[in-house]
């Protein structure tokens, strides 16, 4: 199985750089609530709102300057988020990295001794496919790869 020519691009450039922090996603209860609480604190109003249904979560995304922050609400009771939100309570879910090529990225992170969350990539929002990296490997952070979806 090749997952580098469904999901990315050869290039011969340093592709295994994790090239910038894409986002960070905050875990809320109510998305309404917490929209006018960041809009007053970051002084701009969400871009972009839109359900992940695969993962029973909506969403909304902050443009502040060149970063990123995206809001997760969970919309069924068995979504990953809803359990974060139980044994947690609201706050930080996860930091998003950026690359070029996730399917490369994965196999080295797999090579370097890190538990992946799934086999393969799944489509995410913000026209994004999405990896994430077991926390446990990771100082207790979910780390979620991020590759621009090019249809």
């Amino acid at each position: 199985m090749c997952i580098l020519v469904e999901w990315g691009q050869d290039t011969d450039q340093n592709w295994w750089e994790m090239k910038k922090i894409e986002h960070v996603g905050i875990a809320v209860r109510d998305l309404e609530v917490s929209n006018g609480l960041y809009e007053k604190l970051l002084g701009v109003a969400p871009y972009k709102r839109e359900a992940v249904v695969s993962e029973g979560v909506m969403t909304s995304f902050f443009q502040v300057g060149p970063n990123k922050v995206e809001l997760l609400q969970s919309t069924d009771g068995e979504s990953p988020i809803a359990k974060f939100l139980e044994r947690r309570g609201e706050g930080m879910h996860h930091i998003a990295f950026e690359v070029d090529d996730i399917g490369k990225e994965m196999e080295r992170l797999r090579s370097e001794g890190f538990q992946l969350l799934s086999e393969r990539p799944k489509r995410g929002a913000d026209n994004k496919w999405v990896a994430f990296v077991h926390p446990k490997g990771t100082n207790g952070v979910l780390v979620e790869l991020c590759q621009e979806i090019k249809e």
